[in-house]
């Protein structure tokens, strides 16, 4: 190792929690994430070649009201090398032991390109998916294969409507793993023959994500399996199977990955503890190679704002290192009547996600699949150039 090493910055939020001077927490953070022993016993060397965490700036953030505590925003950075460009490695020191203090939030992560590169962000990205389903100049249609305890063959039959209906990505709601009645692979054939059997009819080129789940022994067959059926890629839970585990299986198989933000909620509901939205659905979840982020949009049965969800949709697509743009598809509680409203927010680069919904507008999936694209075609066109 270098004393020149490159080096990666975070920002936390911090909210003291004591009366100790805002260095003192800053200087936590800094020991907590790396070498994790007490100050005065971390060698010189360490300091000089900065192993530790650097303390780049502290900006004291204001207040509206002199009554709320104070918060600062603390630049640390990091050396490159000690994550070893591995998932597990760099979230440790991006949030390991010290995600256990309260009042610690991460706001920002710049990372060096050479991370990036390493990581590589998503394999297909909004151009290859595009490509691949033939879709260009709108918004896809996607929904979630609901409810679970269904039958493989009633899923089938719905997903084979919903691809009548012209929907362009199907996936499997996030609770359909391999229970009893619709194990997977029974499941992830059934559904594949039907949408096959529509596409041939249609000429629409719909794609079908089934979700990998369950015993880590288990899970390379499921991907395997997958491709095999043909599917074109998977739905995944990150923080149920492990940030690693899908992401390393989808390069493996050459699968598009969805990723679906069940068991992160603790990561953001607390103002002043955990990351944004932006960083861990967009930014991280880019980074180790997501196609496609679904997270809750605002005005839905959560409680996302307005704001997180622009912010967590540019996190996906803006320019970062080089890596390829992301789908944004914001769900969770949308209806087709929302369709003109989400366009304008998030524009035509979406994913657009309706589940329950469409079992609410009609009792023939092709007949609430044909109203969601029709919804969305009606929408760009009365939009136009303004997009």
């Amino acid at each position: 190792m270098t004393e020149k090493a490159e080096r990666f910055v975070v920002t936390y939020r911090v909210t003291p929690d004591d009366a100790r001077p805002i260095e003192a927490h800053a200087k936590d953070i800094c020991i907590e994430e790396t070498v994790e022993i007490p100050e005065d016993a971390v060698p010189a060397s360490h300091w000089d070649a900065g192993i530790v965490g650097v303390i780049e700036n502290i900006t004291e953030r204001p207040r509206d009201f002199t009554d709320m505590p104070r918060d600062y925003d603390v630049r640390i950075s990091y050396r490159v090398d000690i994550t070893n460009n591995q998932i597990s490695n760099f979230v440790n020191v991006l949030f390991g032991n010290i995600s256990i203090r309260r009042g610690i939030k991460i706001v920002d992560l710049a990372l060096t390109e050479s991370q990036a590169k390493a990581f590589g962000g998503p394999r297909k990205g909004i151009d290859g998916i595009r490509a691949a389903l033939g879709v260009h100049g709108r918004p896809l249609a996607t929904t979630a294969v609901k409810p679970m305890g269904l039958s493989a063959r009633d899923l089938a039959a719905l997903c084979g409507g919903y691809a009548q209906g012209g929907l362009d990505i199907i996936k499997d709601d996030h609770g359909l793993i391999d229970q009893h009645f619709h194990p997977f692979e029974e499941r992830v054939a059934r559904i594949m023959d039907a949408i096959r059997d529509a596409n041939a009819k249609t000429r629409h080129n719909t794609h079908y994500y089934p979700m990998v789940a369950g015993p880590f022994a288990d899970l390379e067959r499921q991907f395997s399996f997958a491709k095999a059926q043909g599917c074109f890629g998977v739905l995944i839970a990150p923080l149920l199977i492990g940030l690693d585990a899908g992401f390393y299986l989808a390069r493996k198989y050459d699968l598009a990955v969805m990723t679906h933000p069940t068991f992160t909620g603790t990561h953001f509901h607390d103002p002043r503890h955990g990351m944004t939205p932006a960083i861990l659905l967009g930014t991280l979840f880019r980074l180790f190679g997501a196609d496609i982020s679904v997270f809750p949009n605002y005005g839905g049965r959560f409680t996302f704002t307005k704001e997180e969800c622009v912010d967590l949709a540019q996190a996906l697509r803006g320019p970062y290192h080089g890596l390829r743009s992301a789908f944004p598809s914001p769900a969770g509680g949308m209806v087709i009547e929302k369709v003109g409203a989400m366009l304008d927010v998030f524009g035509v680069d979406t994913a657009l996600l309706i589940g329950g919904a469409l079992l609410r507008y009609s009792s023939d999936p092709m007949v609430s699949a044909r109203a969601f694209v029709e919804a969305i075609e009606k929408a760009v066109t009365e939009k136009g150039t303004s997009l």
